[in-house]
């Protein structure tokens, strides 16, 4: 699957400019602001799925990492950027093929990665369907 719209360089563009706003932040980086732009980029990884862009979230882990001169360990960059990912049961069936292909790198690397999101996609279904009832 080829990457729609060039979206491998905006998506390339948006963290490094996070990593260097972090790298260049004028108070004391702590864990919940690196935890806070990791959530503010969430609307980029849907974006990314969408257009079919298995980005490296290893990569970006070590990037966030390395921004935060460590303060937050890769392992945990990773998976709260998976948690951010979006739920299979909104995607296609190619968007879905595209998101397990990034949560594998994931997985491989440090394991239950499929595990914990299972677990959360169950629990936003059961929301769900609270909500409709």
């Amino acid at each position: 699957m080829e990457v729609k719209d060039r979206f491998d360089e905006i998506f390339s563009i948006e963290v490094e400019g996070w990593c260097y706003g972090i790298q260049n932040y004028p108070g004391e980086v702590f864990p919940g602001l690196i935890h806070a732009v990791i959530r503010e980029l969430k609307p980029s990884y849907k974006a990314a799925v969408q257009h079919f862009l298995v980005f490296d979230v290893l990569a970006v882990s070590k990037n966030l990492s390395r921004a935060s001169k460590y303060l937050v360990h890769e392992k945990e960059i990773a998976f709260c950027v998976l948690a951010q990912l979006p739920n299979p049961s909104e995607l296609d069936e190619d968007e879905q093929f595209v998101l397990a292909q990034i949560i594998d790198q994931v997985e491989q690397a440090y394991g239950g990665a499929l595990e914990r999101l299972q677990r959360k996609w169950a629990y936003e279904r059961r929301l769900e369907q609270e909500e409709a009832a």
